[in-house]
């Protein structure tokens, strides 16, 4: 039952954050082709004011709720190495955490990326992990 209440929460917030970056990078960047840049600034200050105070808990949560599936289902290594399940878990947890860990030091720390400061490059790797996600257990 902890099992599957952990990942609830865990489907729940990453659908949360790249729901977030969803947003930011398909709907946010076609407003700013149609509005002036005046109510541009409104709309992602209302944006930005909103997603402050949910998204970056709701990727903390994904991480640290990622950590506890990958332990539980990454499993052992056989005689033969790795399983394509598990090496795509690995892909699959490295590039969770590096998001986790981009997210923390920017939000948290105040400390800016120092590459791939837009939110495109978090939003291709949050679309790679759901595929990544999906794939796994089909190999």
């Amino acid at each position: 039952m902890l099992y599957i209440a952990i990942k609830l929460i865990h489907i729940l917030s990453v659908f949360i954050y790249a729901g977030f970056l969803f947003t930011d990078n398909l709907i946010l960047m076609r407003m700013q082709k149609s509005l002036s840049d005046e109510e541009y600034a409104k709309v992602r200050g209302y944006f930005g004011a909103f997603t402050k105070a949910l998204v970056p808990k709701a990727l903390i949560i994904a991480v640290l709720s990622g950590i506890y599936l990958f332990s539980v289902n990454f499993g052992t290594m056989s005689q033969e190495g790795l399983s394509n399940f598990q090496i795509l878990l690995l892909i699959k947890a490295f590039l969770g955490l590096w998001l986790g860990l981009r997210g923390v030091l920017q939000v948290f720390f105040k400390i800016d990326p120092l590459l791939f400061k837009s939110h495109r490059f978090p939003f291709l790797l949050a679309l790679s992990i759901i595929i990544l996600s999906q794939l796994m257990w089909s190999v």
